[in-house]
């Protein structure tokens, strides 16, 4: 009995050894699909452009705290954080009420000047007549004089009140001093401000300049009207052109650095005031082996392209360099005339037959 049992499981676990034997799905004689057609290109060595990579930041072209200049409290704000404004645009309102009466009054006070200067005028005229005539003496001759004198320059000081007084009055209506875009109100209203209280921040930000650091064995390589590139982490691979537009005539002791100051436009305020910059400045040209850029794979922060050998792919990681017209420099060595694939299929994988 126990040797039939053992008959009966040799003969299955035959059975099951020749099942999977006959599995169209394993053994060496696997078949494989047809090639896929591609496109491929040959890796050449071209011009490329040689880069100083510097740091810097982004800076308002200019920058204001604009400044209450009067005393009053508040009655009106017309801005907010974020807004733009136009040169003279009302920002801000004081409550004008006493600063219209002192120039009120200071206006009348010059008025009532003006006629005792009149009547001054009218009063020397008619000593000089009577000084001609020998009826006065020379002492009341020039005592009449001196009190016109006076009289002319109380009215030029009441002048120069009522102008005062007019500007104060004029000052209570707070206006922006250049295009820009308000970074911060300080005031609210019903606050008591004085003259020398911040209203609000303005920010001229198109253009804006970008503050250079060159270390000092590349200040010869800086001159004024060179034209560079800035990138901020904002946003990713956009580049924004700028000029150089001022050079500092002096390092500085402590870090050995010299500040450039460049200028790029702003036309959409992507550049924010502070961001960090990094700056891409041409020096120069140099040989470098290129592909095209749609011959790369790019998975994240890695890079790849499929080298045509023996009609396989031959999938490689490469690491690459500087772009220009359509081509991308490749920092790893590969020799110029390889074939590589143009626009690689997402099924292509490494191995994989092409024709």
């Amino acid at each position: 009995m126990r040797v039939a049992t053992l008959t009966i499981v040799t003969v299955a676990l035959g059975c099951m050894s020749a099942c999977k034997s006959k599995s169209p799905d394993t053994g060496p004689g696997k078949a494989q699909g047809p090639p896929i057609k591609v496109t491929t290109a040959a890796v050449e060595v071209a011009k490329m452009p040689r880069y100083l990579t510097l740091t810097g930041s982004v800076q308002a072209d200019k920058q204001s705290e604009v400044a209450a200049n009067v005393a009053g409290r508040i009655t009106a704000t017309l801005v907010e954080r974020g807004r733009e404004v136009k040169q003279g645009q009302v920002i801000a309102v004081v409550d004008s009420r006493q600063a219209g009466l002192s120039a009120s009054a200071a206006v009348a006070q010059y008025q009532a000047a003006e006629s005792q200067v009149l009547l001054a005028k009218q009063e020397c005229e008619r000593a000089d007549k009577l000084f001609a005539q020998a009826a006065i003496s020379q002492a009341e001759h020039e005592r009449l004089k001196t009190q016109c004198s006076a009289q002319l320059a109380q009215a030029n000081s009441a002048r120069a009140n009522a102008d005062i007084a007019g500007k104060l009055a004029a000052d209570t209506i707070i206006r922006a001093p250049m295009d820009g875009v308000v970074g911060e109100r300080y005031i609210n209203v019903g606050e008591y401000v004085q003259p020398m209280t911040r209203v609000a921040s303005i920010f001229a930000v198109n253009p804006v300049r970008i503050s250079i650091s060159v270390p000092e064995n590349a200040v010869s390589q800086i001159q004024r009207g060179q034209e560079l590139s800035v990138r901020v982490a904002a946003w990713g691979p956009r580049k924004f052109p700028a000029v150089v537009e001022y050079i500092s005539p002096a390092l500085r002791q402590q870090t050995r650095d010299l500040i450039v100051e460049a200028k790029a436009k702003n036309d959409d305020f992507a550049l924010k005031a502070g961001m960090f910059a990094t700056i891409e400045l041409v020096i120069g040209e140099e040989d470098r082996t290129v592909v095209p850029e749609n011959a790369l794979r790019v998975d994240g922060a890695v890079k790849r392209l499929f080298v045509a050998k023996d009609k396989q792919a031959v999938e490689m990681v490469v690491r690459t360099g500087v772009k220009k017209d359509g081509r991308i420099a490749l920092l790893d060595a590969i020799s110029p005339g390889t074939k590589v694939v143009i626009s690689p299929p997402p099924s292509l994988k490494d191995g994989e037959a092409i024709e």
